[in-house]
């Protein structure tokens, strides 16, 4: 008996369908795109239990009639393509012909179609791939589907699917995405009967219609922040909108690129936006809503089964076509706001190095990290300071009476750029950093509270309220149990807010610092139950972060002293609970030998 064998159809299918139809957001992206590639004017889409149940989408597009219905479901169907070549120049979202067949493949399937003018429609009702039965349908122009029970003959796939909340976050991102991407088509979207958003179409253009839908999807905080870039070369066109320098995110999270239309996630234009900024990011990251339209000829959707990705026939040109858009547009933000002329415009705002050879390589900073504290922490920076031994959580000092940097007598000398706090040291100068100081011990504090389940509850006499996208705040409402656990009292205020009512006593929340902690959270947690312990630990240095003494705050002397008092106390005094230095010692012979000095005085 032979070792090799033919798969039967059904087993092929379901395989097929596994590499398209990932989650019930693969499936709605898929639906929606065939509607825009139909005309339609209009999207309706209904969702039930996070598509678990029901996925409808219901357009006036061009429709069907009973034999392309038909067709529609087989494998490799497709209106879009006639040849290999055509791929070369396509102008549509969907073209493989696999999207209908991998649906209907692993869930049970309802179409009704019909043309415009036609004295009738057609409906067409199955499952796993198998037509049962065939109807005629009401004559109205366009076509409905509705996909149930997704998964339902593959329970391996449907048990890894995440929670309902995930799921419909990631359901609304597919939707957002599609609305910002085709702004002269109408969407709604409806959640287990609840609208979510309605977005029609606007006199006024493009732009207008982007901004309004930008306001809706982003919120009203992170959208007052975004300016508009209209330019590109003949070849290549950006347009669409990006954050100011000064209103930039803790995340990353309202990022979206879109090529010819189509929502992609490449490096090379995360790379480009973040080159465009150079030196203004300051460790923070913009959103943006950004077009590129070219050639199709010169990029290929292709290379994902998803059609997530794109691949460019020549990045480098890409690459600096999109940062120069965005550049340029800032540098006018900028000299318009702060009035530089001359030479002293060129030197402040220097055009970035857009190489061939360093273009695509253009590094992104991580998370609270800015391109000066890259270049800063060169090898060796710190040969010539004091170097702390190395530590793990602070459990080498536990038996120690005083870390090794506390060294009396001490007396405080100073400020440096209301961040830096000077002190002699025995006979040494020893140099802290405020901010980070005060993390390690609020951090320290509150982790200990929380470990003893007696963290103080502070109620707000007025709730602080946060607008977030709706697939953020979809996504934060699934930490909402264990943020009560951790002192925070959030709950919905409507389809895009969240309502603090109590904060641990510890910290106090500016709207605008609650804004960053939640979206921070939206971005990076993931599903809480499945979550790391070292994952809410980074959680609870994040929150430390928000209320501890910023740099360029003044501060006291006693406030000094107080400071490194409490520092000499914890478990580990060198590090922010980041892992950043909280300080660094020059020793009186380095000082010494730093003047040319044969010893210390």
């Amino acid at each position: 008996m032979p070792e090799i064998k033919v798969l039967p159809e059904e087993v092929v299918a379901k395989i097929a369908a596994g590499e398209v139809i990932e989650r019930p957001a693969s499936a709605l992206k898929e639906l929606i795109e065939n509607s825009l590639d139909a005309g339609a004017a209009k999207i309706d889409i209904e969702i039930e239990k996070a598509g678990k149940k029901l996925i409808r989408v219901r357009d006036d597009g061009k429709g069907m009639d009973k034999e392309d219905l038909l067709l529609s479901l087989g494998r490799h169907a497709t209106s879009k393509i006639n040849s290999f070549e055509d791929l070369d120049k396509l102008d549509t979202f969907g073209f493989r012909g696999e999207a209908l067949y991998s649906i209907f493949a692993v869930s049970k399937l309802s179409i009704s179609s019909a043309k415009k003018g036609a004295d009738s429609g057609c409906a067409v009702v199955g499952e796993g791939g198998k037509v049962t039965k065939e109807m005629p349908a009401p004559p109205v122009k366009g076509t409905i589907v509705e996909a149930t029970e997704l998964f339902f003959n593959i329970p391996a796939r449907a048990k890894f699917l995440k929670s309902d909340n995930t799921e419909r976050g990631q359901l609304m991102k597919t939707v957002e995405e599609a609305a910002l991407a085709n702004l002269n088509t109408a969407f709604t979207l409806k959640m287990d009967g609840v609208e979510i958003f309605s977005l029609p179409v606007i006199a006024g253009g493009a732009m207008e219609n982007l901004k309004n839908r930008a306001a809706v999807i982003f919120g009203k905080s992170v959208y007052g922040g975004l300016i508009t870039v209209e330019s590109g070369s003949p070849a290549i066109a950006v347009y669409g909108l990006f954050s100011r320098p000064d209103a930039l995110s803790a995340t990353r999270f309202n990022q979206h690129f879109f090529v010819n239309k189509r929502p992609v996630v490449s490096t090379i234009l995360k790379q480009a936006l973040y080159r465009g900024y150079e030196h203004m990011l300051g460790g923070k990251h913009p959103a943006c809503a950004l077009f590129i339209d070219l050639d199709p000829s010169v990029c290929d959707a292709n290379i994902h089964p998803q059609k997530k990705d794109v691949k460019f026939s020549n990045d480098n040109e890409i690459f600096k076509t999109v940062s120069s858009a965005v550049y340029s547009e800032l540098l006018k933000k900028q000299t318009g706001e702060v009035r530089f002329s001359g030479d002293a415009a060129r030197n402040k705002f220097c055009p970035p190095d857009l190489s061939a050879e360093t273009g695509v390589k253009a590094d992104v900073p991580a998370y609270g990290q800015s391109r000066s504290a890259q270049r800063n922490a060169a090898p060796g920076a710190a040969d010539s300071l004091f170097e702390p031994r190395a530590v793990t959580g602070g459990a080498a000092f536990a038996a120690e009476a005083r870390p090794d940097w506390y060294a009396p007598p001490i007396s405080y000398l100073g400020q440096v750029a209301k961040s830096y706090l000077l002190f002699e040291s025995a006979g040494g100068l020893l140099v802290i950093d405020q901010h980070a100081a005060q993390e390690r011990l609020l951090f320290e504090k509150y982790l200990e509270e929380f470990s003893k389940g007696s963290i103080k509850v502070q109620p707000l006499i007025l709730p602080v309220s946060v607008e977030l996208s709706r697939s953020q705040l979809e996504t934060v409402l699934k930490w909402k149990d264990w943020l009560a656990t951790a002192g925070f009292e959030i709950e919905q205020g409507g389809p895009a807010t969240a309502l603090l009512r109590a904060t641990p006593a510890l910290f106090y929340f500016t709207p605008e610092a609650l804004n960053e902690f939640l979206g921070y959270l939206s971005e990076v947690l993931g599903d809480p139950s499945k979550s790391t312990e070292d994952i809410k630990r980074n959680t609870i240095a994040t929150m430390a972060c928000k209320k501890s003494i910023k740099a360029h705050d003044y501060i006291k002397p006693p406030e000094a002293l107080r400071l490194l008092e409490d520092l000499k106390s914890a478990k580990d005094s060198f590090h922010c609970p980041h892992g950043r230095p909280t300080l660094f010692y020059l020793s009186p012979s380095e000082i010494a030998r730093r003047f040319g000095r044969s010893g210390s005085l």
